[in-house]
This record gives structure tokens, sequence and C-alpha cells, in this order.
């Protein structure tokens, strides 16, 4: 399948989250990107500030790729991988998450809440260039570097800059300040893309709950995936405002700095905070999204009522670390926030797993719903897996909810390894696994919950207790603000429970009170022997920093014997080993803990996890859960192996959107398998030419097209061509309804050899489908998809349809059409149901949506117009707004004005068959909710900006590759790049270099940016009607048509014309009922439109179709080819011929009488010439 595949600029970039704030500047670029106080800074601002910054950072110190940067500032903090910092979350704290992966540097952010020693220490081994400190924090940082300065050179020592909010910090410290570097600093600046996404972006030091920090080191292509990942758990849809409760120095604030700019939302950044604040917030700023560990929550969930306000709408807070006590999460509910319960490390990015809530749990009792929250459920979309196993054997724990093992992971979220301790990396990834160091059970349902970390269980007398059972109990108790528990040595028992505990303000409780409290609600031997009131020691997220207590638990000795009490040594100032050079980010190294392909098929791994019992597919009568669904997969991969399928084969199907269609787009990757859908219009010819083309080894054939099918094959063996093996698909799924005599999909199924290995993919960009172009200009073209491409476009068809966890899709897109817009891989990524359809009708489509509350769908033009023009017998109110997704051409206004009467949300998207479907998205902004109906038609009828996981989209003269001017009338070619590109083009090496001469996409579509840089479709190339030497836009010219009345369908190409050279030409199809004439439709364009643009033909019928709804226009063009020159005017009609006109003209320009035939001659050749306004021409002639 390589050949005709390339990899280039055109469709390969390193994934980074750097992409992110490039696509918000353009895409939101008006739009508030960072608050904090009375600062303000827009999307377009913000990226300048970046790349300002990153302009400075290379120039004037030197920095470069590989650099550590540390920030330290109460709210931004970069260490030394070049560039550090000790920072709060304040803008610059936020800018540096981007400033320096662009200056090609390595981000290192320190805990505001080391002392000197430790900042030193890190500063020391991260080897930081530079070290940026807020103006809170300087005497810090200053001590720090002295303490630094004893032990190494002065010219090894990191510049020192400061961080204030108005620049006067330099003044005050003599140091030069952040916003000096950012005004003075050019405003150009080359981005240095990673040359590799592998390469690390920053480096994040361990939080040091059981031990001293280690240095994690992040690459590109991890945060990227971590940070959509984090926004699709996070349920982060478009433009939200988050407000940082969760510092961004740690585990660079869960991502959520990158995954803010991703969804262009607002970031409400805060020095610091109190329950106060985070209500005056939220109610300030409308906030949406929001973070914290327990004691945020804790902190909400006890303010005073004078602190609370009322919020303004559901307040999304997700929540990790320890997991949060039941009556915290009732509280904090109650008030009307919404948690989502994390878990991970710092060494998974942050987020790694999210208890998925079920809706029926809804219905459940408060406490129930509190218990099962706490949980830490399953893998995100972006782990390959997650695992309770025996650390000895490396087996899985039974799924009882009772055995213990340790939580371990894999995939591309995990650590490239610990800086400068490859013996730690090796260590932590053994087996193939990150070894998190936490314990756990794993319930029947799937879901994991934590019962304790390796070092935190405690055995006593031979009996595990799990710390986290006991605290939950000690939380409960009502003068308890928190608690921590850890073992305290016993001569006797060995350990016992030493519970520390602060209480709440004004509370009063003994120690005896306490125990007594525990021995009622646990067995006697798991309640505490020894209670110590007092704070407790935090690291700077919150965590409980349980290696303090257990050191001072170890001082105080047995509980049953007297000893003496030495003091435990909690110096941080211990040096970290430092071995070998750092010029390659020693400690690193790649594992299968750390790396796997991207293939959309782990989405169906997941899901069958996840969402076991809940729906897969719907179809008729028929129903399949999740579980059921991955299980028929892999039966099919398996019969397909058996059949000899094996990898990069050629697996064809032909069939309408029926449960195996759907199944075959995992099962045929299972097998290694590449899959090709073809369209079920066409005729045998054209599918026997496509199956020798692709040379398929296998052909399913659902039983409708049995007989094209076998036409198809005949025309196979009479050209001597390979012969592919044929498989029966029946109508229903029941293998006795096959017209008998061969293969039978479900009865390969039934008798498949079970326990087959999933073939993954060796390479991410080894093929997964072919897809045949839809063939509306040319004849079909084989495009390969490979699996980094289906992914990543099916995770920006979920973003850019809004598909939070579980949607309901309703299938009117045909699966065989780019796979079906990458939605069959979509769906399973967030546990949807899939409602198959065969016939698309408005009937159906109405039952449907009412039946089984469908969220989402899809549909070329052809299907908004079926909808809008369905008789009212046919419709049916709809229970909810549904999202539907549309591409294509572009849809006529007055349509999308219809379908947002009814109740639809159209959004409007632009792609091709070379682009994994679609590529652009018309992302709607709210202040255009205001505008008048036809207003907001208009808009949305654009084609719109790029989607997340493109690279870009420009408009250019195809000649020069010079980028149009954003103004809204030059016409350009519309070109593409980045990962949702195809390979491309199967066996055509020259037509691949072709279209992506340049390193872009050429579409063949022309288009305009507009100054808010959307783009909009005026044409394809080869639809453009040149007449008298202007251009004429077919698709304006079919917006109007679509204005009439009577008009159900329309498309306009170009007619041969002697005089003009080319006139325009319209196919129209007419309503049922409607009548209209040629001359009408004539006369109604001639009102709307100059008259050069209007058509001279009108022919009636129905239009020739790809089964995606898509025109063939190339079949039109044919048509109106044959029909030959329109005559021309005759003289005696106009009584005037060209040369005639000029003459005339100057007559009419000096005052004198033209009769009614005479102008009219003069208006068509000046306009067509643009040598006089039309409007100034009728005016005067009047």
């Amino acid at each position: 399948m390589d050949a005709g595949t390339v990899r280039c600029a055109a469709n390969h970039a390193p994934l980074t989250p750097i992409s992110f704030i490039q696509r918000a500047a353009a895409v939101y670029g008006d739009r508030a990107a960072v608050v904090c106080g009375e600062r303000r800074y827009t999307w377009r601002e913000a990226r300048g500030r970046c790349v300002r910054l990153a302009a400075a950072l290379a120039a004037r110190f030197g920095v470069a790729r590989g650099d550590v940067a540390q920030a330290y500032d109460p709210h931004c903090r970069v260490s030394h991988v070049q560039v550090a910092v000790l920072s709060p979350n304040v803008p610059a704290m936020y800018e540096l998450h981007f400033a320096v992966p662009m200056a090609g540097a390595v981000l290192c952010t320190f805990n505001t809440r080391h002392d000197a020693a430790m900042i030193s220490t890190l500063l020391s081994h991260s080897g930081a260039k530079v070290f940026f400190v807020e103006s809170h924090l300087l005497d810090v940082g200053r001590a720090a570097l002295r303490r630094l300065a004893g032990s190494t050179s002065a010219a090894s020592l990191p510049v020192l800059l400061t961080i204030s909010d108005d620049g006067a910090g330099a003044r005050d410290s003599g140091c030069v300040d952040y916003e000096d570097l950012v005004r003075d600093a050019p405003s150009e600046f080359d981005i240095r893309w990673p040359v590799d996404e592998m390469d690390p972006i920053t480096l994040n030091y361990t939080s040091g709950t059981t031990s001293r920090p280690k240095g994690v080191v992040y690459n590109h292509r991890g945060a990227y995936l971590n940070t959509i990942a984090t926004v699709l758990a996070y349920d982060i849809t478009a433009m939200p405002t988050y407000l940082w409760t969760v510092p961004m120095f740690h585990c660079n604030g869960w991502n959520l700095p990158w995954g803010v700019a991703m969804q262009g939302g607002t970031n409400i950044c805060l020095r610091h905070f109190t329950a106060k604040v985070i209500f005056d917030s939220i109610a300030r700023h409308g906030v949406t999204h929001m973070g914290g560990a327990p004691t945020v929550l804790n902190m909400i969930a006890n303010a005073p009522a004078t602190d609370r306000r009322a919020l303004p709408g559901p307040v999304r807070v997700m929540t990790g670390g320890a997991a949060p006590p039941p009556r915290v999460l009732l509280a904090v509910e109650e008030l009307g926030f919404v948690l989502y319960h994390i878990y991970g490390l710092t060494e998974t990015y942050g987020p790694a797993t999210v208890c998925t809530w079920m809706p029926e749990w809804d219905a459940l009792p408060a406490e129930e719903r509190a218990r099962l929250k706490a949980r830490q459920g399953f893998h995100h979309i972006a782990v390959q897996d997650v695992a309770v196993k025996n650390s000895a054997t490396m087996e899985n724990v039974p799924y009882d909810g009772q055995t213990v093992g340790e939580v371990m992971f894999r995939g591309n979220t995990v650590m490239s390894g610990y800086y400068k301790d490859i013996g730690a990396t090796k260590e932590s990834m053994a087996g193939g696994w990150l070894h998190s160091g936490d314990l756990a059970v794993r319930h029947p349902d799937g879901y994991i919950q934590l019962k304790d970390r390796a070092k935190d269980i405690i055995i006593s007398g031979g009996e595990n207790i799990s710390s986290i059972e006991v605290e939950s109990v000690i939380f409960s108790h009502p003068a308890v603000l928190e608690a921590a528990v850890v073992a305290r040595p016993d001569d006797y028992w060995g350990e016992t429970p030493c519970a520390f505990v602060k209480l709440k303000d004004g509370a009063n409780a003994t120690e005896g009170e306490i125990i007594s409290f525990c021995r009622e609600r646990l067995p006697h031997y798991m309640a505490p022997k020894t209670v110590v009131f007092d704070d407790l020691p935090k690291t700077s997220t919150g965590k409980t920093q349980k290696f303090v207590l257990r050191e001072k638990a170890r001082a105080m000795g047995s509980l049953t014997k007297s000893a003496n009490i030495e003091k435990a040594d909690i110096n941080c100032d211990k040096s970290i080993p430092i071995a070998g050079t750092r010029a390659a980010m020693e400690g690193c190294m790649p594992s299968d803990a750390n790396y796997a392909p991207l293939t959309p098929v782990s989405f169906l791994e997941r899901a069958a996890v996840v969402y076991g019992d809940r729906t897969a597919v719907v179809s008729g009568g028929r129903e399949y859960s999740w579980r059921e669904t991955r299980e028929r997969c892999l039966a099919g991969a398996s019969a397909l192996a058996r059949l000899g399928v094996g990898r990069r084969d050629v697996v064809a199907v032909i069939a309408a959107n029926i449960p195996a269609m759907y199944e075959l787009h995992f099962s045929v990757p299972m097998a290694a398998g590449v899959l090709c859908t073809l369209n079920t219009r066409h005729d045998a010819a054209m599918v026997s030419v496509l199956l020798r083309h692709s040379e398929a080894k296998v052909f399913l054939v659902e039983s409708q097209f049995l007989a094209v099918a076998h036409d198809a094959l005949r025309l196979l063996a009479d050209a001597k061509a390979k012969f592919p093996l044929v498989i029966a698909i029946s109508d229903t799924g029941d293998s006795s309804s096959s017209d008998g005599g061969g293969l039978e999909y479900e009865a390969l199924l039934r008798d498949a050899p079970r326990g087959f290995e999933i073939r993954w993919p060796a390479d991410e960009r080894d093929p997964i489908s072919l897809n045949y172009t839809s063939g509306t200009t040319s004849r079909p073209k084989g495009v390969i998809y490979s699996h980094r491409g289906a992914y990543l476009n099916s995770l920006a068809a979920l973003l850019c349809n809004d598909m939070t966890s579980m949607p309901v899709y309703l299938w009117t897109v045909p699966m065989f059409h780019c796979n079906g817009w990458c939605m069959a891989w979509a769906t399973a990524a967030q546990g949807g149901t899939n409602i198959c359809v065969r016939n698309v009708v408005p009937k159906v489509i109405f039952e449907q949506i009412v039946r089984h509350g469908v969220t989402n769908m899809g549909g070329a033009p052809t299907v908004l117009n079926m909808i809008v023009n369905a008789p009212a017998s046919e419709r049916r109110p709809l229970p909810r707004r549904v999202l539907i997704s549309t591409g294509g051409a572009p849809p006529p206004p007055q349509v999308l004005a219809k379908m947002e009467e009814l109740g639809f949300n159209v959004q409007h998207g632009y792609g091709l068959t070379e682009t994994y479907g679609p590529a652009t998205r018309c992302v709607w902004r709210p202040e255009w909710d205001a505008l008048p109906l036809a207003e907001r038609a208009r808009i949305k009828a654009l084609q719109g900006v790029q989607h997340q996981m493109l690279q870009d989209v420009d408009i250019k003269d195809p000649v020069t590759m010079a980028s149009v001017p954003s103004d809204g009338r030059a016409v350009g070619e519309v070109m593409l790049r980045g990962n949702t590109v195809m390979s491309g083009y199967y066996k055509d090496a020259a037509a691949t270099e072709e279209a992506m001469r340049g390193g872009w996409l050429r579409t063949g579509d022309l288009g305009v940016r507009h100054p808010d840089g959307y783009i909009q479709l005026k044409d394809r190339a080869k639809d453009i009607i040149i007449s008298g030497g202007e251009n004429i836009s077919s698709i304006e010219v079919e917006s109007v048509l679509f204005g009439h009345h009577a008009v159900l369908d329309a498309a306009v190409v170009a007619r041969p014309d002697d005089h003009w050279g080319e006139t325009a030409c319209a196919f129209v199809t007419l309503k049922d009922g409607a009548s209209a004439t040629a001359h009408e439709i004539i006369a109604f364009c001639r009102a709307r439109l100059p008259r050069y643009m209007a058509p001279r033909t009108v022919v009636f019928g129905d239009l020739p179709k790809t089964s995606t709804g898509k025109t063939q226009k190339f079949l039109l063009r044919e048509k109106a080819r044959a029909m030959g020159s329109l005559p021309m005017q005759s003289k005696s009609k106009w009584k005037i011929g060209r040369w005639e006109v000029h003459s005339y003209f100057r007559m009419y320009q000096q005052g004198t009488h033209l009769s009614s035939a005479e102008y009219h001659g003069i208006e068509e050749l000046a306009l067509l010439a643009c040598t006089v306004d039309r409007n100034s021409v009728v005016s005067t002639a009047s």
C-alpha cells in the first residue's frame, strides 16, 4: 500500500501544543484569552506576546533547542532545561508555556512552596540558563542563586529575570523584567517547531508526597495528546471560561494552559485565592470550569455563607490527588458544582483516569452517588491501558473489588523518563508498564479504586490496613477539617495507624474522642492508636506530604515500648546526584510503557471496558452493547485472518449503514487489513474497476447489492483479473437469510476461532483505509488514510461537534464516505450510541431523533433540503436541539434559516476525501446569536477555519504560492496541510506529487478569506464560468436559485457560447407539486444578480448525485457541452452589434435618447466588460 504515498510537509507535522495558540489567534483573535485583575489580553495579543518573548529568549539569552527555562513566580516558574520559572498563576506563567517551546527550549516550572535550598538543588539539576522569578518570590529566588553560586562557577549561573504586574519589579530589583523583554523584542520570529514530536517540552519535578522530587520529562507528543484527552474527559467545549485554582507549575496545570488555548477559552488567573475569591470570580466572569485538589473542595464546602454567591450556571470541577471524602463531594455538588474525579501522576502528565459518570446513577441516594464518584475509574482516551497488577507476577488482579494490586499505566501520555536518572526510569517502566506505586482494587464493573500508596499501607499484626479507609472515617467526624494516616512503629503489632488531624476553626475534639469515633465505625485493629492535632504539611498542589508525616511517626518510636525519640532529618538540602551530560535529556528512553502507535482501534478497546454494557449499535430491532460490539469485531478479525487476510491486504465492502458496515471499521484493521468502502450507488462497471485497482483480497457484499457485485465479478473474470473472496452480509443479521451457497458474515463471526490477538499497527502511518473520491469533478482516485490520521481526525470530529461523553449519533452520512467522516471511530471514542438507518428520509429522521434522543447527526445539503421540505405530517417536535454537521456544497442561507427554526443547530464544515472528510469548521461566536436570522444564515454558510488537528488552511495564488489578502474579494486556491491530509493516491505517485506540490494539499477549490480569517468558497476551479472575460461563481448563482419558492435543488455549470465564451446553465429540480418556467427562473435571477451572471439556459430534472449527496457536476458539464453554443442574439433583435455599442455608449454619455433595445445592448456589454456600474445605468436610463 506504499505505492503513491509520501510523507511531506503537506501531510505530516510533529504534534505539539504550540499549534493550539497559533489556531486560537487565528480563530478567536479578538476574544479574551487571559484575564488577571484589570489586565486583559486577547488571543491575538497573547500569541503576539509569546512570540516576542520567544524572540527575546533566543536573541538576548542564547536559549536554544533543549535548553531549560525555569520560572519561579508565585504564578509562573521556569526550571532549567533550559528556562525555569518560579511564579504563581499570573499571565506571564501562562505565556511561558508557549513562549519557551516556541524558542525551542524546555520549560521547568518550580513549586512556589519550595524553599531556597530545594530551588537551588533543582536549578543545579535542571541546568537552567534563564530563571524567571515573580517579584513576590524574589527573596527565595535570590537565596537559591546564592546557594547555587557556592557550588558552581558564576558563568554557569542562570540569568535572573523578574516577573511583576507592571514592570516595577525590575526597577526595585535591578534585574531585567519580563514586561520589558516582551515590549522590546521584535514582533516577528520564526517559531522553532519541534524537529521530532518526541522532543522534550517541559521538565516537571514530582511533588514529593513519598520521596524527594525527581525530574519528569514531558515531550511535545505526550503534551499534545494529554491536552486533548483532558479536554474531552472534562467536557470542555468551545470557548470555556477557566478559573485557575490549579497551580500551573503542577503538571503544567494538568495540561490546561494548552487545553484552554485549543478551545479558545478565557483564562481567569488568580495569584492567590480563598473561597470568597472563588465565588466572586465565578460570578463576575461566568466561569464554566475550574480544578483543584480536595483541599480546594474542602475550602468551598466549608465556606461561610457570607463568602458564597449563587452560581450563574453549572461549574465543572476536575479534582484529583487523594480521593475526595464523600461528605465533601456531596456538599460541593449541593452548591451547584459538577465534579469530575480524576487520578494521575506527574509521570502521566497529570490526569490519566477519570471516574466516568453513568446517567443511571443520578437516581441513586446521595451517599451512594458520592461513594461511586470517589473511585478513580478508567483510563482516558490517550492512555493505551491501565491495569491493576500483581507487581511480582505482572498478572492482572481479579475484578472483585477486594484483591489489591499495583496500578500500572502504558501509553503515549507516560513520561519520557526521569531526567539524569536512567536507573529510576528503567525501574519505573519495568515490564513495559509504568509502575505507579499506588495500590488499588478493580471492581466488577471495571472501575479502579485506590486503597493506598504502596508506602502507605499499614501492616498491623499481619493485617493490611488501608490508610485511605481510616482517613475517610475520620473525615466524617463533624470537627475534622483534614486528616492523614500513616504507620507508627509498634514493637508488638509491627505497625499501628497514627492519625494527623486538623480541626475546623472553632471546633474541638480530643484524641480519645477521635479514636472512639473510629472504633465505632471500623474493626478495632484499623482504628488509629495515636492522634496528633496540627496543620498537615502540603505540597503546593494540596497533596499531603506523607513522607514528612511518616518521618514524624517514626520519630515517635514504638507505641507499646518507650524509646528515645530522635528528630527526623527532613532537611531539603540534599543534593540530587548528577550523572553524565544533559545534552540529550539523559534519563529518557523509549518503551512500551510510554509509546504506542496512534490508531482508532484503541477507541473500541477502551469503549468495551468503560462503556461495556451501554448500547453501541442500534439497527431496527437489533442492539449490541459495546462489549458485544468489541467481541463481534474481534471475531470478524479472527475470521478474516483465517481467510488469509494479512498486513496491508485490502478488504472491500459494499453495504448500507448497517451494523456489519460499522463493525468492519474495526475488525479489518484489527486483522491488519485495509478497509475499502465502496459507494453503494456505483454500477457494476465501476465496482469492478475499483476492485481491480484496489486488489481487494476479500469482498463483503450486503444482500441487496449482490446482483451488482455478481455483475462486477463477471467483468473481472472476463478481464482475467484477480478475483476476491466474496462474503455475503444478510439484511437482518441472520446467517440463515443469506441467499446460500457461499460464505456469510454472521456465520463467519459465529465460527471464528476465539482468543484472536489484535494485530496492532507496526507504525502509526500504516494504512487503515482506502477511500475512493466521489467523482464530482473526475473519475474516482484511491485515497489512502493512515492510522495516525484517522485517530487525529476522529478526535477533531468530537471537538468540532461538541460530542461529550455518551452521545447518540444518527447515521444519515454514508459510512462509505470518508469512513463516515471518521464518525465510525469517533463515536466509539466517546462511548456513544450509533443509530443505523438504511433509508434516509424525513419521516425516519424525525422518528429516530424522538425515539432515541439523538444528539448529533450529519449530512450533505441535500439531507438538510429534505428535512426543511418535509411535509408537516412527517415532522415531529424535537426533544432537544440536534447538532447536525454538514459539508459538501455550501448550504443555501434559506435552508440554514429553516433548519434553525425546526430546532437543528447546523454546523457547517468543509473538507475533501483527501482530508479524511471535514477539515474546516465555521466556528460560531456567541455574539452572532443576536444578529437577524438572515445574517446568521449568511455567516453560517461560510467554510470557516481549520479544525484543531489540522496545521493550517490558506487561500493562495497557485502559481506564486503567496497568500491572497484577507479582504473577502481576492480569489485564490484553498490549500491545506497537516496530519489529517491523506498519505497519497494509491498507485498514482504522479497525482500525489502534483496534489502536494509546494508542501500544501491543493484542493482545486477557489475561495476568499474575509478580514476575520474565515474562508468562503467561491467555486471549484473547474466550476468557474468565464463569460466575456468575467468570472461567474456558480455557487453565487445557485444560492439565488435556492431562494426561488419552487426550487428544491439546483446546480449551475458553464455552457459553450460562441459570443461570450461561456454562459451560465442551470439544472433545476422543482419541489413536489411546484411549477416554474425557464423564463420565470431567469427573470428571478436577473432581478437579483448582475445580468451577465444570470443563467441563459434552464434545464429541469433530477440532478445526478454521488452517494453522499454531492452533485456530480462533471456529468452536468458534459450535458451542457453536448448542447453546444447558445444561439447568438441576432442584430435584428438587438439592432446593434459589438462595434455599434461603443458609439451608442458615447451617445448615451452625451445625453442622446436611446431606444430600449439600444440601452439593453449597452448594458449587456458594459456589464460584461465591467465598464460601467449597472445601477447607475439603470437609474440614468429611467
